[in-house]
């Protein structure tokens, strides 16, 4: 059985204030927490922000919010995301196929936005070679938009045929951010030895998107590396550089590279 929303005013101020404060809350604890001694020590990029790098990301991430709210309730107040009677079981559903899906939408978007013809519509985000917790909502309009109809979209979509759940998707937005967040924050809290296990094949660490920051050609996954591994745009010494930012060893100019290590035989 569907629910049907009310109308777009009604909805857009309470996600408006929802999406605000997720924001806020999440770069606000990351930013602090940057200036501990321990997070400094570990920093991937051993280097300082752009000239008006956050003023600038800021300003975009106003508009963001905004935009994020904005899509949310047009979609909502249209009816065209019908959600269905939340069950634990329909929620975890509704996390892992939003989860799987954004994976897909975004490697393909992504790489195809790193093109010559259409890199302009992504270069408003790569103004930070150093990334920063705000940087997570340093878009332009149009990116931004690519990136809500893949997921307000398919979501919509989906909810036709198989039940979507309203906690199972604000679970998800919040786990986007959080990771997001994570994403770009520069500095490496796993151990040194991630970089090589077993988990990072599944699941990036900062360094993997910081690299994507830094060298632009590879590293287009999301939060997990399996797409770049399938084609190929896995950095050879990201391991490395892993473990380097992880022991307080990171790197210090934006085109180093690693020499890369041969990994163990298999005895």
């Amino acid at each position: 059985m569907f629910v049907s929303g009310p109308d777009f005013l009604s909805i857009f101020p309470v996600a408006f204030l929802a999406v605000l404060t997720r924001s806020g809350l999440v770069v606000g604890a990351a930013t602090l927490l940057l200036r501990t001694r321990l997070w400094q020590a570990r920093r991937i990029y051993q280097r300082g922000f752009g000239d008006k790098q956050l003023r600038t990301e800021a300003r975009a991430a106003a508009v963001v919010v905004i935009a994020d709210a904005a899509a949310f309730a047009f979609v909502r107040s249209g009816g065209w995301l019908p959600f269905s009677k939340p069950t634990p079981g329909r929620t975890l559903f509704t996390v892992a196929l939003l989860f799987a899906w954004y994976e897909l939408w975004f490697y393909a978007t992504h790489r195809v936005m790193h093109t010559r013809r259409l890199y302009r519509i992504h270069a408003h985000h790569h103004l930070a070679k150093v990334t920063h917790p705000i940087s997570s909502l340093n878009f332009g309009l149009v990116e931004r938009g690519i990136l809500l109809v893949g997921f307000l979209g398919f979501a919509a979509l989906a909810a036709r045929v198989v039940p979507i759940t309203l906690p199972g998707l604000v679970t998800y937005m919040m786990l986007n951010y959080v990771l997001n967040v994570w994403g770009h924050l520069n500095v490496e809290l796993l151990p040194a030895g991630y970089g090589r296990s077993w988990m990072a094949r599944l699941f990036i660490s900062t360094t993997f998107h910081a690299l994507h920051h830094a060298r632009y050609t590879g590293h287009y996954g999301l939060f997990t590396p399996v797409l770049d591994r399938l084609f190929g745009t896995v950095f050879e010494d990201y391991p490395e550089v892993h473990a380097r930012a992880a022991t307080g060893n990171g790197l210090t100019t934006m085109g180093e590279r690693v020499r890369t290590a041969a990994p163990p035989p298999i005895s």
